[in-house]
């Protein structure tokens, strides 16, 4: 895939198919992330990537989660109250995303999240539990070089909450350090053809409302 518009090309996929991604091109995908700036160059992430059984495993508990209505929770809490600019973007989305796919798309969205979209691979990414605001920075630039990496080699990818809303069923599968928090998790795969979740692209805010620009 050319990177003429690779910004553009990006978008979030939350349908996939089950075919396997090679681990060498998963390996890839994170060398090219790891270009990311970083303060001081700190690089202070790291990636853990769950395929097979492994993610099979993952799946289940997580789908039997879902089902029992367990509360969940996450290791970097998220906004407990937004401001205004950000709950009025939150509020076109659902409206967007409800105008864009239905009501049953929205159940399709539902019953995809409890199985983590399906996902042949998912990418889990930390940060160190004593991690500043400049880190959390860097980590999300990370993370967006992870999606731009997947989508340059013809991969559709997605961040969600939804992957790391019960941390116990990652930390059950993997060697990670007290000192780190899961902070996103991204699901990687080869997108399901023509389903509208994995045509679905949202808008974004006018440029006059985020871009003040003075000479």
């Amino acid at each position: 895939m050319s990177n003429t518009n690779l910004l553009h090309q990006r978008r979030s996929i939350r349908d996939f198919t089950e075919q396997p991604i090679d681990p060498s091109l998963l390996k890839q995908i994170i060398a090219d992330a790891q270009r990311a700036p970083s303060y001081e160059n700190s690089q202070p992430w790291k990636a853990y990537i769950a395929t097979g059984d492994t993610l099979k495993s993952i799946r289940r508990i997580h789908a039997e989660k879902v089902a029992a209505h367990t509360r969940s929770y996450t290791e970097i809490e998220p906004p407990r109250e937004w401001t205004a600019y950000p709950k009025n973007n939150v509020a076109n989305y659902m409206k967007e995303t409800e105008m864009l796919i239905g009501d049953a798309g929205i159940q399709d969205l539902i019953a995809q999240n409890a199985v983590l979209f399906n996902a042949p691979a998912i990418i889990y990414i930390t940060v160190p539990k004593n991690a500043t605001l400049y880190s959390a920075y860097d980590v999300g630039a990370f993370g967006y070089g992870i999606l731009l990496s997947a989508c340059h080699y013809g991969l559709g990818a997605v961040p969600a909450y939804e992957i790391v809303r019960y941390p116990d069923e990652i930390r059950a599968h993997f060697d990670i350090s007290e000192d780190e928090s899961i902070m996103m998790g991204i699901a990687v795969g080869y997108p399901t053809p023509n389903k509208p979740l994995s045509t679905l692209v949202m808008s974004r805010t006018d440029l006059d409302d985020v871009l003040q620009l003075k000479d």
